[in-house]
């Protein structure tokens, strides 16, 4: 029985045994460390070790935040993508958490997989493209200089069938050039239709002339 009003003491030999934490333990070494750091005595041997330390616990949290930040920025824009993506498919999607938006977007791109969406579209595709936008061009050139004629200001005839000989000759030459081989990934891709320069002066006359000879072309 202890006396009324007594605290109560741990014994000596317990208060001994108890164990340490080590975080204790580094408080209690890096103490006088600290204070000199603080009083400008560091010595020169740990310094560099110090402000290593110092460095790398104020990097480390910048670093995260930078990482999230650009993850959250990547999410923020996969989430918009998908949101168009599923808009377009008839599914309306108000709210999406980070997990939801990574497994949208894997379903999203199995379902394009599987339906052969996301292999890479031939050259050739390219190249009909090409002609069919550049024959609705000319269509259009053409029937606005026939649109022409009966106005108080008509193209020149003889301008207007220069222009109607030199897209055909182009069409022409779309429809004769072979499409190219697909080409090894980072080598100059080469487009069939492409347009190339005349060598020099008299080359482009020669055309001209050439041109001139070959029957005017009409879209009808």
């Amino acid at each position: 029985m202890r006396p009324e009003g007594s605290a109560y003491m741990i014994p000596q030999m317990e208060y001994d045994e108890q164990p340490i934490s080590r975080t204790y333990q580094y408080r209690k070494a890096m103490k006088p460390i600290l204070e000199q750091l603080t009083n400008g005595r560091v010595p020169q041997v740990i310094k560099p070790m110090l402000e290593q330390l110092t460095n790398g616990r104020v990097m480390k949290p910048m670093l995260e935040r930078k990482r999230r930040a650009r993850i959250n920025r990547c999410l923020d824009e996969l989430k918009e993508l998908m949101v168009s993506a599923l808009q377009a498919e008839g599914e309306n999607v108000s709210k999406l958490e980070k997990a939801d938006i990574l497994e949208l977007t894997v379903r999203h791109l199995h379902k394009l997989r599987a339906h052969r969406s996301l292999r890479l579209t031939p050259e050739a595709a390219y190249a009909d493209r090409f002609r069919a936008g550049f024959t609705h061009c000319a269509a259009e050139v053409s029937q606005y200089i026939a649109s022409t004629v009966a106005t108080p200001a008509p193209v020149d005839a003889a301008v207007g069938a220069k222009l109607l000989q030199h897209l055909g000759s182009c069409i022409r030459r779309m429809d004769t050039t072979p499409v190219a081989s697909p080409s090894p990934v980072g080598a100059p891709q080469s487009y069939g239709g492409a347009y190339t320069p005349p060598a020099s002066p008299q080359d482009d006359a020669t055309s001209v002339k050439m041109e001139e000879a070959l029957p005017v072309w009409r879209p009808w």
